[in-house]
């Protein structure tokens, strides 16, 4: 069989977030986890180091055919306690994209997955991490995830297993437009209420009563910044120093209404401006400079692979990443990804499916001219 046969044509990129028993879009039970690990094992799929898979993106490095890179996103505690010791089980390796600043530093080395089947404890003793949401005080919902610590980290670092990469500092939004919903499109304004996830932050003032400006994500797109006289309408307005009483405020639909009819009367300028050049540079380069220092400071070396929040990022942002040494840009975007394709990395999200479901996609994605149909057709 010639090399160009025997050869990888096309990288598969696997993208999961949770690996989780807690349902949900980007959640994979443990089992199914296991299930995709054991068939591609069986195989003859190998999921690949992250240096492997930048060698084939930067250099054109060879890999044997039937390679994938199995991708982690933003550095929950369960790819520790469950999907690390699966990978290693299997013989495949992956890398965590972690969000540096949800990373702790108290020194916690938790228990695994491997330490329920050597017996040293019950699987009952393993961190909650199938159960993240939590009811607060007024009756809402809550997402609160459990994240790695840098030793942690660190631990997966040493096993060559799993390898620990950027996914920026904050995972903030930012506020886009001066576009918010009008009268009768539901919420207008930000109120207290529940979460379903935990990347809802913007990088901006967030008051009780402020609009509820278009968002998208900070390293994509330019950022609307609410002008001091919206801030004090709004602040003068809705009760800000205790959530009961901002949530009680909302409660009484005459205050809606006259807190509403304030806003509406501002023109987009009396909204606020969108940042400037400099201002959006600088913004992306805290953020990214933030990230790479505490990677490399954490993992004591440097870091090439940055995946963009949401999956987006920008020509502005990958210019500021590539000052900092960053070389290697993973999106969600699905597609082929052939040798020295770093600009612009593909990933395919796993579902919580079947070893089948995932090895259709695998073949899918190993062929270049098949992976760009597929991607095309699911637009």
């Amino acid at each position: 069989m010639s090399f160009l046969v025997s050869a990888c044509r096309s990288l598969p990129v696997l993208m999961y977030h949770y690996i989780s028993r807690y349902r949900g879009s980007i959640a994979v039970s443990p089992e199914t986890f296991e299930a995709h690990c054991r068939g591609m094992a069986e195989a003859g799929w190998r999921g690949v180091g992250l240096d492997e898979a930048e060698a084939f993106f930067l250099e054109g490095a060879p890999l044997p055919a039937r390679s994938a890179l199995i991708t982690f996103d933003d550095g929950f505690l369960d790819n520790y306690v469950y999907a690390w010791p699966i990978l290693k089980k299997y013989g495949h390796k992956g890398v965590v994209f972690a969000v540096t600043r949800r990373l702790g530093t108290d020194g916690a080395v938790r228990p695994t997955l491997e330490d329920v089947w050597s017996g040293r404890i019950a699987a009952t003793d393993l961190p909650p991490v199938d159960a993240p949401m939590r009811r607060d005080e007024l009756g809402h919902e809550q997402r609160h995830d459990l994240f790695l610590s840098w030793e942690e980290a660190r631990r997966m670092e040493a096993s060559g297993v799993m390898a620990v990469a950027a996914h920026t500092a904050t995972h903030h939004a930012i506020y886009a437009a001066p576009i918010f919903p009008g009268p009768g499109e539901g919420a207008r304004v930000r109120t207290p209420r529940g979460h379903g996830n935990t990347f809802y932050i913007v990088d901006g003032p967030t008051p009780w009563g402020l609009p509820l400006f278009r968002e998208r994500p900070a390293m994509h797109s330019r950022a609307f910044l609410p002008s001091p006289r919206l801030l004090d309408l709004v602040q003068s307005v809705v009760p800000q120093g205790d959530e009961r009483q901002a949530h009680a405020f909302f409660q009484n639909p005459a205050n809606v209404e006259r807190l509403m009819a304030r806003i509406d009367a501002l023109s987009p300028e009396e909204l606020g401006a969108m940042e400037s050049d400099e201002a959006r540079e600088a913004r992306i380069r805290s953020e990214l400079s933030e990230c790479a220092a505490t990677l490399a400071r954490e993992l004591g070396h440097p870091v090439r692979s940055l995946c963009w929040p949401w999956g987006r990022g920008s020509d502005v942002a990958r210019a500021e990443a590539r000052k900092l040494g960053f070389s290697v840009f993973f999106e969600t975007r699905m597609g082929a990804n052939p040798p020295g394709a770093s600009v612009a990395v593909r990933r395919f999200k796993a579902r919580d499916k079947s070893w089948a479901w995932l090895r259709l996609r695998l073949a899918l994605y190993s062929r270049p001219w098949l992976a760009g149909l597929y991607a095309r057709a699911r637009i």
